[in-house]
């Protein structure tokens, strides 16, 4: 079994695009999970979260999925930001976002591998690269499984905790380690056990950046830096 696993899009059409070929050019997978984030930030809200739902496509919520269900965020400081995506969606498009679950499960046969946009309690919750073992341990316990995969920090890394497994598959639309290109995981199970390949790919980022600067987009300079140099 072979299954890619991708979050945090974020409006980002190109980078999400440049992801799906990456995969087709695979050989492709028995399976594609989104770990959510679909629209907010980015320029194209709308294409993101339409080409997500026309597709064969497992997929969770994240934070900002939320947050545009909502109409605000916990951070009062990026509302504005979800008003302005909201705006760039249908009704339709909100229903959707609603409706996604929360967490994904994919079975292997007593090598469990659960999906959730930040940790198994908390959808914006943030556990980082370094973050304490005891930390670490509770998010795959509380998950009872082989395999923990998340997004929302936008820093793709992994780590064995003890001998359980506890992955980041970074961002697609925006990542934050420094690295600008889309990232993404790749999941393979056999008789050894999972194995993780965390993959990068370039993308016309500059177009990306172009749209944002001719748009309203309330927080420009962030999202610009983001899309150009992958930091917060």
């Amino acid at each position: 079994m072979r299954i890619a696993i991708f979050s945090d899009i974020h409006g980002n059409l190109p980078a999400l695009e440049a992801v799906l070929r990456d995969i087709e050019g695979l050989g492709g997978v028995d399976a594609i999970l989104v770990a959510g984030d679909l629209a907010f930030g980015g320029p194209h809200a709308a294409a993101c979260v339409d080409r997500i739902r026309g597709g064969e496509f497992v997929v969770i919520r994240g934070n900002t999925d939320e947050w545009i269900v909502q109409g605000s965020a916990r951070m009062p400081m990026a509302t504005p930001l979800v008003q302005w995506t909201r705006r760039h969606l249908s009704e339709e498009h909100i229903r959707y976002l609603e409706g996604l679950p929360f967490s994904h499960r994919i079975p292997a046969g007593g090598s469990d591998l659960v999906l959730v946009h930040a940790t198994p309690w908390d959808i914006e919750a943030s556990l980082l690269p370094d973050a304490p073992e005891e930390e670490a341990r509770k998010a795959v316990d509380a998950a009872s499984c082989r395999v923990l995969v998340y997004g929302h920090i936008h820093r793709a890394y992994q780590r064995m905790v003890g001998e359980r497994l506890l992955v980041n598959v970074g961002s697609v639309g925006f990542p934050m380690d420094g690295d600008p290109r889309a990232s993404y995981g790749v999941f393979t199970y056999d008789e050894a056990g999972w194995q993780v390949e965390l993959r990068r790919v370039e993308y016309d980022r500059e177009q990306v950046a172009q749209a944002i600067l001719a748009s309203d987009h309330p927080a420009k300079e962030v999202f610009v830096r983001r899309v150009r140099h992958g930091q917060p």
